[in-house]
């Protein structure tokens, strides 16, 4: 379906998802964005071929469907100043961490139906992985549009339990920020041993993408990818048992669980304002 569509804050994120749509075929003038950033509001227009507005009611109003991209700590202030503009019949998709369905729909003060997304930073560089959940009023083809709106930039899933959205933060929505960890430490690594950083980056994040490409793109168990390339008493089996004997499944496990749980705080947090 051919749909209105406002952004309420255009930042990375909001910008990433435009890219999508644009790149998809959706057209511009089917597109809006509020933000109180005017000055950036000519290059968004020139960079998407949008219309941007510095009142977020003057997009809300317009649209069939609304992305909410602003801060978590600013939203339900945002919601509440356009809420009087909302319609029933309105598709809200949240893309602010943290804040659960229950608190959106308070704040939206009418039925609507609302879609809440956990997108991560690789959706800049159209790589993106989305967690996403609806609420009952949201049906099938409302559905269907947005997760074709987020495999523009990446790939999706759904969860049908909103606590499971914690566990995507976990695995999905910070976790890029572990691999970069890794990536500091492998180059750093490589240059101790004498390689110089431009070299010593090249093979370990062109390693890291190789990998990620072979799990996504082969039928093969990764358990079998590791295997395959770990000869008895060869380097890659060395390597392994350094990793073995340092705790990698604990030391990764503790970082998951401590971003879920992290997660789960603040959505306490902000469900209690």
């Amino acid at each position: 379906m051919s749909l209105k569509i406002a952004f309420v804050g255009v930042g990375n994120m909001a910008s990433a998802i435009i890219g999508g749509l644009r790149a998809s075929g959706y057209a511009g003038e089917s597109i809006v964005g509020s933000s109180i950033n005017v000055g950036d509001h000519k290059n968004i227009e020139q960079r998407f071929g949008i219309t941007m507005y510095e009142d977020n009611k003057d997009a809300v109003a317009q649209a069939d469907v609304v992305f909410l991209c602003v801060k978590p700590n600013m939203l339900q202030a945002v919601v509440e100043d356009f809420a009087d503009v909302v319609r029933d019949d309105q598709l809200f998709v949240s893309v602010a961490a943290g804040i659960e369905i229950s608190a959106l729909e308070k704040w939206l003060v009418k039925p609507v139906s609302v879609v809440r997304s956990m997108p991560n930073t690789p959706a800049l560089v159209g790589s993106g992985m989305s967690g996403l959940i609806a609420n009952s009023r949201t049906n099938e083809e409302q559905k269907v549009w947005v997760s074709n709106v987020f495999d523009s930039f990446g790939s999706h899933v759904w969860v049908m339990n909103e606590e499971h959205m914690h566990t995507v933060t976990a695995l999905s929505g910070s976790a890029p920020a572990y691999f970069f960890r890794v990536l500091e430490v492998m180059i750093d690594a490589g240059k101790a041993q004498g390689l110089d950083e431009e070299t010593s980056r090249k093979l370990s994040t062109y390693a890291m993408k190789g990998a990620a490409a072979m799990v996504t793109t082969l039928d093969d168990d990764i358990a079998q990818l590791r295997r395959n390339i770990t000869s008895p008493n060869g380097t890659t089996q060395a390597a392994l048992e350094a990793l073995e004997e340092q705790g990698i499944e604990a030391l990764i496990t503790a970082a998951v669980d401590a971003c879920a749980k992290r997660s789960k705080e603040l959505g306490e947090e902000f469900a209690s304002k």
